[in-house]
Protein backbone atom coordinates (compact mmCIF):
# COMPACT_ATOMS: atom_id res chain seq x y z
CA UNK A 1 0.00 0.00 0.00
CA UNK A 2 3.14 2.26 0.99
CA UNK A 3 4.31 1.74 -2.58
CA UNK A 4 1.06 2.32 -4.38
CA UNK A 5 0.65 5.96 -2.19
CA UNK A 6 4.05 7.24 -3.18
CA UNK A 7 3.10 6.25 -7.05
CA UNK A 8 0.10 8.45 -6.62
CA UNK A 9 1.53 10.90 -4.95
CA UNK A 10 4.49 11.40 -7.54
CA UNK A 11 1.53 11.40 -10.40
CA UNK A 12 -0.52 14.03 -8.49
CA UNK A 13 2.32 16.34 -8.05
CA UNK A 14 3.41 16.15 -11.35
CA UNK A 15 0.83 16.79 -13.28
CA UNK A 16 -0.63 19.32 -11.15
CA UNK A 17 3.02 21.33 -11.69
CA UNK A 18 2.75 20.89 -15.34
CA UNK A 19 1.87 24.49 -16.99
CA UNK A 20 -0.55 22.73 -19.50
CA UNK A 21 -2.87 21.53 -16.19
CA UNK A 22 -2.45 24.99 -14.17
CA UNK A 23 -3.40 27.45 -17.80
CA UNK A 24 -6.34 24.72 -18.27
CA UNK A 25 -7.42 24.34 -14.79
CA UNK A 26 -6.89 28.88 -13.94
CA UNK A 27 -6.70 29.66 -17.34
CA UNK A 28 -10.28 28.33 -18.13
CA UNK A 29 -12.50 30.34 -15.45
CA UNK A 30 -10.09 33.26 -15.92
CA UNK A 31 -11.31 33.44 -19.24
CA UNK A 32 -15.06 33.07 -18.37
CA UNK A 33 -14.73 35.87 -15.63
CA UNK A 34 -13.52 38.59 -18.32
CA UNK A 35 -16.33 37.52 -20.46
CA UNK A 36 -18.76 37.97 -17.19
CA UNK A 37 -16.80 41.29 -16.22
CA UNK A 38 -16.58 42.72 -19.95
CA UNK A 39 -20.51 41.91 -20.15
CA UNK A 40 -21.09 43.83 -16.56
CA UNK A 41 -19.33 47.06 -17.36
CA UNK A 42 -21.20 46.98 -20.70
CA UNK A 43 -24.55 46.99 -19.57
CA UNK A 44 -23.52 48.80 -16.41
CA UNK A 45 -22.53 51.95 -18.70
CA UNK A 46 -26.05 51.54 -20.46
CA UNK A 47 -27.84 51.43 -17.54
CA UNK A 48 -26.67 54.32 -15.75
CA UNK A 49 -27.74 57.48 -15.65
CA UNK A 50 -27.10 60.21 -13.74
CA UNK A 51 -29.00 63.68 -13.03
CA UNK A 52 -27.63 66.44 -11.01
CA UNK A 53 -30.08 68.81 -12.01
CA UNK A 54 -32.08 70.08 -8.79
CA UNK A 55 -35.75 69.91 -9.00
CA UNK A 56 -37.79 73.40 -8.24
CA UNK A 57 -39.41 72.75 -4.48
CA UNK A 58 -39.77 69.10 -4.30
CA UNK A 59 -40.46 68.48 -7.95
CA UNK A 60 -42.28 65.11 -7.69
CA UNK A 61 -46.29 65.07 -9.55
CA UNK A 62 -46.50 61.06 -7.95
CA UNK A 63 -45.16 59.90 -5.00
CA UNK A 64 -42.19 58.12 -4.84
CA UNK A 65 -40.64 55.08 -2.71
CA UNK A 66 -37.41 54.59 -0.93
CA UNK A 67 -36.33 51.50 0.79
CA UNK A 68 -33.79 52.05 3.82
CA UNK A 69 -31.28 49.26 4.47
CA UNK A 70 -29.31 51.41 6.18
CA UNK A 71 -31.77 52.19 9.13
CA UNK A 72 -30.63 56.07 8.87
CA UNK A 73 -33.84 57.38 7.95
CA UNK A 74 -36.90 58.85 9.61
CA UNK A 75 -40.06 59.07 8.88
CA UNK A 76 -40.39 62.27 6.26
CA UNK A 77 -41.14 65.58 7.29
CA UNK A 78 -45.24 66.41 7.11
CA UNK A 79 -44.49 68.40 4.03
CA UNK A 80 -42.89 65.43 2.68
CA UNK A 81 -45.24 62.62 3.57
CA UNK A 82 -47.23 63.30 0.60
CA UNK A 83 -44.40 62.40 -1.83
CA UNK A 84 -42.08 60.00 -0.03
CA UNK A 85 -43.86 56.51 0.90
CA UNK A 86 -41.20 54.03 2.44
CA UNK A 87 -41.52 50.51 1.38
CA UNK A 88 -40.25 47.65 3.65
CA UNK A 89 -38.03 45.91 0.83
CA UNK A 90 -37.41 45.70 -2.87
CA UNK A 91 -40.40 43.65 -3.70
CA UNK A 92 -43.10 45.90 -2.36
CA UNK A 93 -41.65 48.53 -3.91
CA UNK A 94 -41.52 46.97 -7.45
CA UNK A 95 -45.18 45.91 -7.07
CA UNK A 96 -46.30 49.34 -6.12
CA UNK A 97 -44.23 50.48 -9.29
CA UNK A 98 -46.39 48.22 -11.72
CA UNK A 99 -49.21 48.89 -9.52
CA UNK A 100 -48.99 52.84 -10.59
CA UNK A 101 -48.75 54.07 -7.30
CA UNK A 102 -45.40 55.10 -7.83
CA UNK A 103 -43.42 56.73 -10.15
CA UNK A 104 -39.95 55.24 -9.01
CA UNK A 105 -38.09 54.32 -5.93
CA UNK A 106 -34.72 54.97 -4.30
CA UNK A 107 -32.58 51.96 -2.51
CA UNK A 108 -30.25 53.28 -0.25
CA UNK A 109 -28.01 50.70 1.06
CA UNK A 110 -26.92 49.30 4.45
CA UNK A 111 -22.88 51.38 4.12
CA UNK A 112 -24.62 54.46 2.87
CA UNK A 113 -23.20 56.92 5.40
CA UNK A 114 -19.80 55.02 3.80
CA UNK A 115 -20.72 55.05 0.22
CA UNK A 116 -23.05 57.67 -0.30
CA UNK A 117 -24.90 55.27 -2.98
CA UNK A 118 -28.60 55.27 -4.01
CA UNK A 119 -29.98 53.35 -6.75
CA UNK A 120 -32.85 54.96 -8.43
CA UNK A 121 -35.66 52.35 -10.40
CA UNK A 122 -38.01 53.52 -12.41
CA UNK A 123 -40.36 52.31 -15.87
CA UNK A 124 -38.69 53.35 -18.88
CA UNK A 125 -35.35 55.08 -17.80
CA UNK A 126 -36.82 58.28 -17.14
CA UNK A 127 -34.03 59.07 -14.53
CA UNK A 128 -33.96 59.95 -10.79
CA UNK A 129 -37.21 61.67 -9.86
CA UNK A 130 -37.71 64.41 -6.61
CA UNK A 131 -33.97 64.41 -5.68
CA UNK A 132 -34.16 67.22 -3.63
CA UNK A 133 -37.27 66.00 -1.39
CA UNK A 134 -35.27 62.95 -0.93
CA UNK A 135 -32.09 65.04 -0.06
CA UNK A 136 -33.99 66.77 2.36
CA UNK A 137 -35.14 63.46 3.96
CA UNK A 138 -31.47 62.45 4.32
CA UNK A 139 -30.47 65.46 5.51
CA UNK A 140 -32.56 65.97 8.26
CA UNK A 141 -32.13 62.22 9.14
CA UNK A 142 -28.44 63.46 9.36
CA UNK A 143 -28.62 66.65 11.79
CA UNK A 144 -30.78 64.57 13.74
CA UNK A 145 -29.06 61.55 14.48
CA UNK A 146 -25.66 62.42 13.38
CA UNK A 147 -25.17 66.32 14.06
CA UNK A 148 -21.85 67.65 13.11
CA UNK A 149 -20.91 65.61 9.96
CA UNK A 150 -20.69 68.23 7.80
CA UNK A 151 -18.61 66.40 5.27
CA UNK A 152 -21.54 64.07 4.97
CA UNK A 153 -23.80 67.18 3.95
CA UNK A 154 -21.70 68.43 1.68
CA UNK A 155 -21.32 65.04 -0.63
CA UNK A 156 -25.10 64.52 -2.42
CA UNK A 157 -26.07 61.15 -2.91
CA UNK A 158 -24.67 59.57 -5.81
CA UNK A 159 -28.04 58.37 -7.57
CA UNK A 160 -28.10 55.58 -10.52
CA UNK A 161 -30.89 55.33 -12.77
CA UNK A 162 -31.97 51.44 -13.40
CA UNK A 163 -34.81 50.12 -15.10
CA UNK A 164 -37.52 48.40 -13.36
CA UNK A 165 -38.54 44.88 -15.11
CA UNK A 166 -41.90 45.17 -17.17
CA UNK A 167 -44.80 42.36 -16.56
CA UNK A 168 -43.97 41.40 -19.96
CA UNK A 169 -40.05 40.88 -18.67
CA UNK A 170 -41.08 39.30 -15.26
CA UNK A 171 -43.70 37.03 -16.91
CA UNK A 172 -40.58 35.74 -19.45
CA UNK A 173 -38.05 35.13 -16.60
CA UNK A 174 -40.92 32.98 -14.93
CA UNK A 175 -41.61 30.87 -18.25
CA UNK A 176 -37.89 30.66 -18.58
CA UNK A 177 -37.28 29.45 -14.82
CA UNK A 178 -40.56 27.00 -15.13
CA UNK A 179 -39.90 25.76 -18.95
CA UNK A 180 -36.21 26.18 -19.77
CA UNK A 181 -34.07 26.13 -16.49
CA UNK A 182 -35.49 22.42 -15.58
CA UNK A 183 -33.51 21.41 -18.94
CA UNK A 184 -30.67 23.23 -18.96
CA UNK A 185 -29.57 23.00 -15.27
CA UNK A 186 -29.11 18.54 -15.42
CA UNK A 187 -27.73 18.80 -18.32
CA UNK A 188 -25.21 21.02 -17.44
CA UNK A 189 -24.52 19.14 -14.42
CA UNK A 190 -24.06 15.73 -16.66
CA UNK A 191 -21.55 18.09 -18.87
CA UNK A 192 -19.70 18.89 -16.11
CA UNK A 193 -19.31 15.16 -14.74
CA UNK A 194 -18.53 14.02 -18.35
CA UNK A 195 -15.81 16.27 -18.47
CA UNK A 196 -14.27 15.69 -15.13
CA UNK A 197 -14.36 12.22 -15.59
CA UNK A 198 -12.88 12.20 -19.34
CA UNK A 199 -10.49 14.95 -18.14
CA UNK A 200 -9.13 12.96 -15.51
CA UNK A 201 -9.06 9.61 -17.26
CA UNK A 202 -7.23 11.68 -19.96
CA UNK A 203 -4.37 12.15 -17.89
CA UNK A 204 -3.83 8.79 -17.02
CA UNK A 205 -3.56 7.66 -20.43
CA UNK A 206 -1.41 10.03 -21.17
CA UNK A 207 1.05 9.03 -18.10
CA UNK A 208 0.81 5.50 -18.80
CA UNK A 209 1.80 6.45 -22.74
CA UNK A 210 4.47 8.96 -21.81
CA UNK A 211 6.02 6.33 -19.70
CA UNK A 212 5.38 3.36 -21.79
CA UNK A 213 7.66 5.72 -25.10
CA UNK A 214 10.59 6.94 -22.70
CA UNK A 215 11.01 2.91 -21.33
CA UNK A 216 10.32 4.25 -17.82
CA UNK A 217 7.63 1.73 -16.97
CA UNK A 218 10.14 -1.37 -17.75
CA UNK A 219 12.28 -0.12 -14.82
CA UNK A 220 9.42 0.92 -12.68
CA UNK A 221 7.71 -2.84 -12.81
CA UNK A 222 10.85 -4.36 -11.70
CA UNK A 223 9.83 -2.88 -7.82
CA UNK A 224 6.11 -2.51 -8.19
CA UNK A 225 3.58 -5.01 -9.48
CA UNK A 226 0.99 -3.95 -12.23
CA UNK A 227 -1.93 -3.75 -10.03
CA UNK A 228 -0.19 -1.35 -7.79
CA UNK A 229 1.54 1.16 -10.33
CA UNK A 230 -1.94 1.09 -12.14
CA UNK A 231 -4.03 2.09 -8.59
CA UNK A 232 -1.45 4.32 -7.73
CA UNK A 233 -1.80 6.23 -10.92
CA UNK A 234 -5.66 5.83 -10.62
CA UNK A 235 -5.65 7.76 -7.58
CA UNK A 236 -3.32 9.95 -8.24
CA UNK A 237 -4.75 11.01 -10.89
CA UNK A 238 -8.10 10.83 -10.15
CA UNK A 239 -7.75 13.28 -7.41
CA UNK A 240 -5.87 16.00 -9.46
CA UNK A 241 -9.69 15.15 -11.93
CA UNK A 242 -11.51 16.27 -8.30
CA UNK A 243 -9.00 19.32 -7.45
CA UNK A 244 -9.71 20.13 -11.19
CA UNK A 245 -13.59 20.25 -10.82
CA UNK A 246 -13.78 21.93 -7.33
CA UNK A 247 -11.56 24.60 -8.70
CA UNK A 248 -14.05 25.08 -11.93
CA UNK A 249 -17.39 24.35 -9.51
CA UNK A 250 -16.20 27.44 -7.17
CA UNK A 251 -15.47 29.61 -9.75
CA UNK A 252 -18.39 29.12 -11.59
CA UNK A 253 -20.17 29.86 -8.36
CA UNK A 254 -18.04 33.05 -6.99
CA UNK A 255 -18.82 34.51 -10.56
CA UNK A 256 -22.67 33.62 -10.74
CA UNK A 257 -22.30 35.32 -7.31
CA UNK A 258 -20.51 38.48 -8.12
CA UNK A 259 -21.58 39.48 -11.51
CA UNK A 260 -24.62 37.57 -12.04
CA UNK A 261 -26.38 38.72 -8.66
CA UNK A 262 -28.85 35.71 -9.24
CA UNK A 263 -30.03 33.27 -6.53
CA UNK A 264 -31.49 30.70 -8.26
CA UNK A 265 -34.65 28.94 -5.93
CA UNK A 266 -34.13 25.28 -6.77
CA UNK A 267 -37.50 24.12 -4.81
CA UNK A 268 -39.32 26.19 -7.52
CA UNK A 269 -37.26 24.69 -10.30
CA UNK A 270 -38.01 21.27 -8.53
CA UNK A 271 -34.55 20.50 -8.74
CA UNK A 272 -33.10 18.54 -5.97
CA UNK A 273 -29.50 20.15 -5.73
CA UNK A 274 -29.05 19.32 -2.16
CA UNK A 275 -25.53 18.15 -0.44
CA UNK A 276 -26.32 15.02 -0.48
CA UNK A 277 -27.01 15.57 -4.23
CA UNK A 278 -23.25 16.41 -4.86
CA UNK A 279 -22.33 13.80 -2.40
CA UNK A 280 -23.75 10.86 -5.07
CA UNK A 281 -22.30 12.91 -7.99
CA UNK A 282 -19.02 12.88 -6.49
CA UNK A 283 -19.24 8.95 -5.84
CA UNK A 284 -20.62 8.71 -9.36
CA UNK A 285 -17.17 10.37 -10.39
CA UNK A 286 -15.06 8.33 -8.51
CA UNK A 287 -16.21 4.96 -9.92
CA UNK A 288 -16.97 6.62 -13.08
CA UNK A 289 -13.38 7.98 -13.30
CA UNK A 290 -11.96 4.08 -11.77
CA UNK A 291 -13.84 2.52 -14.93
CA UNK A 292 -12.76 4.79 -18.24
CA UNK A 293 -9.66 5.89 -16.53
CA UNK A 294 -8.74 2.26 -16.06
CA UNK A 295 -9.60 1.33 -19.47
CA UNK A 296 -7.93 4.08 -20.99
CA UNK A 297 -4.89 3.14 -18.78
CA UNK A 298 -5.16 -0.58 -20.55
CA UNK A 299 -5.50 1.41 -23.93
CA UNK A 300 -1.91 2.90 -23.46
CA UNK A 301 -0.94 -0.19 -22.63
CA UNK A 302 -1.01 -1.15 -25.96
CA UNK A 303 -0.66 1.16 -27.94
CA UNK A 304 3.08 3.45 -29.13
CA UNK A 305 1.55 7.42 -28.74
CA UNK A 306 -1.25 8.82 -27.43
CA UNK A 307 -2.31 8.97 -31.59
CA UNK A 308 -2.85 5.90 -32.22
CA UNK A 309 -5.17 5.83 -29.39
CA UNK A 310 -7.55 8.39 -30.81
CA UNK A 311 -10.03 5.45 -32.12
CA UNK A 312 -10.51 2.93 -28.87
CA UNK A 313 -10.90 6.24 -27.18
CA UNK A 314 -13.71 6.84 -29.06
CA UNK A 315 -15.32 3.54 -28.76
CA UNK A 316 -15.16 3.95 -25.20
CA UNK A 317 -16.35 7.52 -25.02
CA UNK A 318 -19.74 6.06 -27.05
CA UNK A 319 -21.43 4.37 -24.31
CA UNK A 320 -21.01 7.59 -21.77
CA UNK A 321 -22.48 9.72 -24.82
CA UNK A 322 -25.64 7.80 -24.69
CA UNK A 323 -27.65 10.03 -22.11
CA UNK A 324 -26.78 12.80 -23.94
CA UNK A 325 -28.26 11.59 -27.06
CA UNK A 326 -31.75 11.19 -24.86
CA UNK A 327 -31.37 13.80 -22.15
CA UNK A 328 -34.78 15.33 -23.28
CA UNK A 329 -36.19 12.05 -23.35
CA UNK A 330 -34.64 12.12 -19.72
CA UNK A 331 -35.77 14.76 -18.14
CA UNK A 332 -39.62 14.70 -19.53
CA UNK A 333 -39.51 11.30 -18.13
CA UNK A 334 -37.26 10.46 -15.47
CA UNK A 335 -38.31 7.15 -14.24
CA UNK A 336 -38.77 5.28 -17.46
CA UNK A 337 -37.94 2.19 -18.70
CA UNK A 338 -35.06 4.08 -20.64
CA UNK A 339 -33.88 6.02 -18.14
CA UNK A 340 -33.62 3.02 -15.46
CA UNK A 341 -31.67 1.29 -17.94
CA UNK A 342 -29.09 3.62 -19.26
CA UNK A 343 -28.77 4.21 -14.81
CA UNK A 344 -27.91 0.19 -14.41
CA UNK A 345 -25.77 0.02 -17.80
CA UNK A 346 -21.83 0.97 -15.85
CA UNK A 347 -20.59 2.88 -18.91
CA UNK A 348 -23.55 5.10 -18.95
CA UNK A 349 -24.37 5.30 -15.10
CA UNK A 350 -22.86 8.35 -13.93
CA UNK A 351 -24.33 10.80 -16.67
CA UNK A 352 -27.55 9.54 -16.59
CA UNK A 353 -27.65 9.84 -12.98
CA UNK A 354 -26.66 12.95 -13.07
CA UNK A 355 -29.44 13.68 -15.50
CA UNK A 356 -32.30 12.07 -12.92
CA UNK A 357 -31.00 12.87 -9.46
CA UNK A 358 -31.45 16.57 -9.51
CA UNK A 359 -34.99 16.52 -10.88
CA UNK A 360 -36.80 13.26 -9.94
CA UNK A 361 -36.69 11.10 -6.62
CA UNK A 362 -34.82 7.82 -7.74
CA UNK A 363 -35.31 5.07 -5.55
CA UNK A 364 -32.72 4.35 -3.25
CA UNK A 365 -32.43 0.57 -4.77
CA UNK A 366 -31.84 1.78 -7.90
CA UNK A 367 -28.74 4.10 -6.86
CA UNK A 368 -27.31 1.31 -4.80
CA UNK A 369 -27.78 -1.44 -7.36
CA UNK A 370 -26.45 1.11 -9.89
CA UNK A 371 -23.43 1.96 -7.17
CA UNK A 372 -22.81 -1.59 -6.91
CA UNK A 373 -22.65 -2.75 -10.79
CA UNK A 374 -20.87 0.32 -11.33
CA UNK A 375 -17.96 -1.04 -8.57
CA UNK A 376 -18.27 -4.25 -9.68
CA UNK A 377 -17.02 -3.02 -13.17
CA UNK A 378 -14.69 -0.79 -12.16
CA UNK A 379 -12.70 -3.68 -10.08
CA UNK A 380 -13.07 -6.13 -13.06
CA UNK A 381 -11.32 -3.28 -15.47
CA UNK A 382 -8.53 -1.93 -13.13
CA UNK A 383 -8.12 -5.89 -12.79
CA UNK A 384 -7.84 -6.27 -16.61
CA UNK A 385 -6.19 -2.99 -17.06
CA UNK A 386 -3.05 -4.50 -14.84
CA UNK A 387 -3.19 -7.53 -16.83
CA UNK A 388 -2.78 -5.62 -20.31
CA UNK A 389 -0.31 -3.60 -18.80
CA UNK A 390 1.46 -6.38 -17.55
CA UNK A 391 1.48 -7.87 -20.83
CA UNK A 392 1.94 -4.53 -22.71
CA UNK A 393 5.50 -4.13 -21.08
CA UNK A 394 6.35 -7.98 -21.93
CA UNK A 395 5.58 -7.38 -25.23
CA UNK A 396 7.61 -3.89 -25.50
CA UNK A 397 9.58 -2.99 -28.88
CA UNK A 398 7.61 -6.23 -30.48
CA UNK A 399 5.02 -6.61 -33.50
CA UNK A 400 2.04 -7.76 -31.80
CA UNK A 401 -0.39 -9.87 -33.08
CA UNK A 402 -3.64 -12.01 -31.19
CA UNK A 403 -1.79 -14.99 -30.20
CA UNK A 404 1.45 -13.47 -28.95
CA UNK A 405 -0.56 -10.76 -26.95
CA UNK A 406 -2.75 -13.80 -25.64
CA UNK A 407 0.13 -15.55 -24.47
CA UNK A 408 1.72 -12.46 -22.71
CA UNK A 409 -1.80 -11.80 -20.93
CA UNK A 410 -1.29 -15.37 -19.83
CA UNK A 411 1.98 -15.05 -18.56
CA UNK A 412 0.91 -11.91 -16.71
CA UNK A 413 -1.77 -13.34 -15.33
CA UNK A 414 0.49 -16.26 -14.04
CA UNK A 415 2.74 -13.70 -12.63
Amino acid sequence: MQRTLLVARHDFLRHLRRPSFLITTLGMPLLVGLIFLFIRISMANVNTHTNDTPLNGVGVQQPIGYIDHSGLLASPAPELAAYLLPMADRAEAEAALVAGEIRGFYEFAADYLESGAVVWVDEGMRGPQGEQAIAQLVQAALLAEHGGLAEQLARPPSFQARAAPTEEALAEQRSLQENLLPFILPFAFAMALYTTIFSSAGFLLQSVTEEKENRTVEIILTSLRPWELLTGKVMGLGLLGLVQGGVWLGSGLLMVQLFGGIELDYSSLGLGLTWGTLAIMVGYYILGYLVYGSLLAAVGALIQNVREGSQFVFMLIIPSMMPLWFWVTLIERPNSLLAMALSLFPLSAPVTMALRVPITGVPAWEIGLSFFLLALTAAGAIWLASRIFRAGSLLSGQNINMRVFMRAFTRSEQA
